[in-house]
């Protein structure tokens, strides 16, 4: 049995427990006990002690939302831009087992150790071998992942209205349109039902959870999603569904279903407690009274939005209806680089806004905390096991360097989670554990050669990717340019709206 003491000068349990020179002792993979340090010592020995008294101890982050990628979409080539044009784009193909490796060092390296994996293919022709050497690498690399297969097969390009678009277009691009669809069928709703239960059955345990991972309601068949709602309940495993992301998806659903989205989803009877939807941006009032009445969780993703212009989530309201809201970085935060605190400070300030009237209510640290860690947990079937640091759970923690963090003066009656929110950056984590076990340590991984990684991405990279890319996107410009046309009257419509906004940024007038 191995066992150890992990210290510091706080120690967070969770977002309303914090202790004062407080102490962990750790059993192989799981907490056994907290309290003062004093207390924890004269209790038990240890064959390891960690921490010190310039150390901030905590549980592990949980990244709520993402597709898993290592390398950005910057990276590779693209800039943002509203999503319904931005998402036409192509790169040449990245290894996803290299990829997926990358993105674990990045996720220790910034304090997560758990997150979720909604995975869309790179070779939708061989999707087993796919997903399996994903899941491999999650394993070899120890982070948590709740992983979910995409599935998206309706209104490919435009909502409601892809054949006619299609043919409105040149020859060119309806070749183009009709390549990219076959591509897409490789991968349609048998093949996502099967690699659903194979995957279930080969890898759902503590470190992997398999999800539900339909797109979004707009891009699945109505009786797809009533069979996923069915299996999911009968597999007990959970739904992770991105809705109400745009304002284009607002109004597709009011003009095709006479409903918001969530109002469709819930007379479906989809939503419930196993459900997650990702972003809800553009929600109205009675739409987070049907998230609050069905127990449907949402994930919060505050850089994506901004980056892809969606806009900002009224999360103050959600949390304020009850709603459990977790954080997602989505592959695009602001720093493009996974830094999951500084997700955590851009939530903090966001919120903040949510009223002007002096010394309002407003989003408060410990909330961002606890959508960053026990809600995210939460929200990927988790919670009994990781999210916080009580006793039973699984011993994923982290250590930041509190000395460098406040230096080199900070008042010392500030709440140290108070002083995360405000302070913390990426290079003030110096410990990692994920079930026990140290994978980063003095910021250095302990498990994985990070330089072997980088060279075998680079390896793996063709010398003449910046051609291949203009090659692989020579149409899509144009096609960019044909959907913002096909959407260009809908604006109209979106002027029309009522105005209530949660948050009033500014005024013309």
């Amino acid at each position: 049995m191995s066992t150890k003491i992990i210290h510091g000068k706080y120690l967070i349990i969770n977002a309303d427990t914090v202790i004062p020179s407080g102490a962990l002792y750790i059993e192989n993979d799981k907490v056994i006990d907290y309290g003062s340090h004093q207390e924890i010592t004269s209790r038990y020995k240890a064959d390891l002690t960690l921490g010190s008294s310039e150390t901030l101890v905590m549980p592990g982050l949980v990244n709520a939302h993402s597709h898993g990628k290592g390398l950005t979409d910057f990276q590779r080539g693209q800039l943002d831009n509203t999503l319904e044009t931005w998402k036409w784009r192509r790169y040449p193909p990245v290894d996803p087992y290299l990829d997926t490796r990358w993105a674990c060092i990045k996720l220790l390296e910034n304090g997560v150790t758990t997150t979720m994996h909604n995975h869309g293919l790179v070779h939708p022709d061989a999707y087993e071998e796919e997903f399996i050497s994903i899941l491999e690498a999650y394993k070899e690399s120890r982070v948590r992942v709740a992983f979910a297969p995409t599935l998206n097969t309706e209104n490919i390009f435009t909502y409601g209205g892809d054949a006619d678009f299609i043919n409105s277009l040149s020859l060119k691009l309806q070749i183009t349109c009709r390549d990219i669809l076959k591509q897409i069928a490789l991968f349609g709703e048998k093949e996502y039902f099967d690699a659903v239960h194979s995957l279930h059955h080969l890898y759902n345990r503590p470190q992997v959870q398999i999800m539900h991972g339909p797109l979004a309601p707009q891009w699945v068949r109505r009786e797809v999603l009533q069979e996923i709602k069915k299996e999911a309940a009968e597999m007990g495993i959970r739904i992770h569904i991105h809705v109400q992301q745009t304002q284009l998806q607002k109004l597709f659903s009011l003009k095709h279903y006479g409903k918001s989205l969530i109002a469709y989803l819930a007379d479906l009877g989809f939503l419930g407690k196993d459900v997650t939807c990702g972003h809800c941006v553009w929600i109205s009032d009675e739409d987070i009274g049907i998230l609050a009445q069905t127990g449907t969780s949402v994930t919060h993703h505050p850089s994506c939005n901004l980056r892809v212009r969606n806009g900002i989530s009224p999360v103050f309201e959600l949390l304020s209806r009850g709603v459990v809201v977790a954080i997602g970085m989505d592959d695009k935060e602001v720093s493009d680089d996974k830094d999951y605190l500084a997700e955590m400070q851009i939530a903090l300030r966001l919120h903040q806004l949510s009223s002007h009237k002096l010394d309002s209510p407003q989003l408060m640290a410990k909330d961002i905390f606890r959508m960053a860690t026990a809600y995210g947990a939460q929200v990927l079937g988790m919670g009994s096991w990781v999210g916080t640091l009580e006793r039973g759970k699984q011993a994923d923690v982290l250590l930041l360097d509190i000395g460098l963090l406040t230096e080199p003066y900070t008042m010392e009656s500030h709440n140290p989670i108070d002083l995360l929110l405000y302070r913390a950056k990426t290079e003030h984590i110096h410990t990692v554990l994920v079930g026990g076990e140290i994978l980063l340590k003095d910021g250095k991984l302990t498990q994985i050669d990070r330089n072997e990684v980088i060279a075998m991405l680079r390896e793996s990279f063709p010398s003449n990717y910046s051609e291949r890319f203009r090659e692989l996107n020579k149409d899509f410009a144009e096609l960019r340019a044909a959907i913002a046309k096909y959407y260009k009257p809908w604006y109209s419509e979106i002027a029309l709206w009522a105005k209530d906004p949660y948050y009033f940024m500014n005024n013309r007038v």
